[in-house]
């Protein structure tokens, strides 16, 4: 079997875990020396799972994704009654109309190969840089002061402040880290990346690493669970963890904020995995306000004048999440 065609993910998953690890060790020792591995780990969700390393990368985690050949976009669906009758009620109860809407958001079904990279567990901030609490820059801003105090005597433990794309305070027990925000235009933030040796995915490689090429609006089905927590939703008595806050079949967390969108490069639609609370906050409560983060959601707001996206992606609404492609 050639080293390749074990990237791919059916044959992947077949290798008995020893033999796993080696090549895992090989290709990083090899390919990507600046990367370390911390350890390795099955990821289980959604119905599917993965056998990979958690690699390190200047104190930020990576995890290995195999590759594969695989169906996206949606056409069809299959949601349970009490959440198609949620839905339903925003559009005056016209199935037909509430249909059109959902599918006029998918991107059209076709087959994709997608091929073996290293991706970032989870997503970064756009145009915020840490910055000391003494930089003259943050101090000489007249809310910071006040803002300070306040994150300062919160009994909050962990608290993320931020003042109109001007300046974050991020509260993590009694250390405060401060950042600054500077924009960027949707070609300056994809030219950064690229300089600092990585890539953004595509709107192909985003849609696998969310759904592994599942046939439903999520990664788990095509509804909404009532019995669990979301960011937005939290159900009394119910103290686990956010369902979208853990790691998913590859160990990423990934789509798990209607509010924010990632970005993508070489991509027509350029952003997914949100419609900044949109449909959230236009009322549309837990299951059109989670559309956004659907497997195969595509917002057609991003395209909007008003937007500017061109001059200005960074900011509260948009975050990357870095990957390499394995040759």
């Amino acid at each position: 079997m050639s080293v390749t065609h074990v990237y791919d993910r059916k044959a992947w998953n077949a290798l008995p875990r020893t033999e796993a690890e080696a090549i895992l060790q090989q290709l990083i020792s090899t390919q990507f020396p600046e990367f370390t591995i911390k350890r390795f780990e099955t990821f289980e969700k959604f119905g599917q799972h993965t056998f990979t390393a958690v690699l390190d990368h200047d104190g930020t985690e990576f995890v290995f994704v195999p590759g594969d050949t695989v169906v996206l976009g949606l056409d069809t669906w299959h949601m349970a009654a009490v959440n198609q009758k949620n839905i339903a009620e925003m559009f005056d109860n016209n199935i037909g109309e509430m249909e059109n809407y959902i599918r006029e958001r998918l991107s059209p079904v076709r087959t994709a190969t997608i091929g073996p990279m290293l991706v970032e567990r989870t997503y970064r901030a756009t145009g915020y840089f840490p910055v000391e609490l003494t930089d003259e820059r943050l101090t000489s801003d007249e809310y910071f002061e006040k803002t300070f105090e306040e994150v300062k005597a919160s009994p909050r433990e962990h608290w993320n402040y931020t003042v109109n794309d001007s300046f974050r305070l991020i509260k993590d027990g009694d250390h405060i880290q401060a950042w600054l925000y500077a924009p960027a235009s949707r070609e300056e933030l994809t030219q950064e990346i690229q300089d600092a040796g990585f890539r953004l995915p595509t709107e192909d490689e985003w849609e696998y690493l969310c759904g592994g090429g599942s046939r439903t609006l999520y990664p788990w089905g095509d509804s909404m669970d009532y019995d669990k927590n979301y960011l937005y939703f939290k159900r009394e008595g119910n103290d686990e963890e956010d369902y979208l806050d853990s790691p998913n079949h590859f160990g990423l967390v990934i789509a798990n904020n209607p509010y924010r969108s990632e970005v993508m490069m070489d991509s027509e639609w350029f952003l997914k995995g949100g419609d900044g609370g949109c449909n959230l906050c236009g009322g549309g409560g837990l299951d059109l306000g989670y559309l956004s983060v659907g497997t195969y959601f595509r917002d057609p707001g991003i395209f909007d004048e008003y937007m500017n996206y061109d001059e200005e992606i960074t900011g509260d609404y948009t975050v990357v999440r870095r990957i390499k492609r394995i040759q």
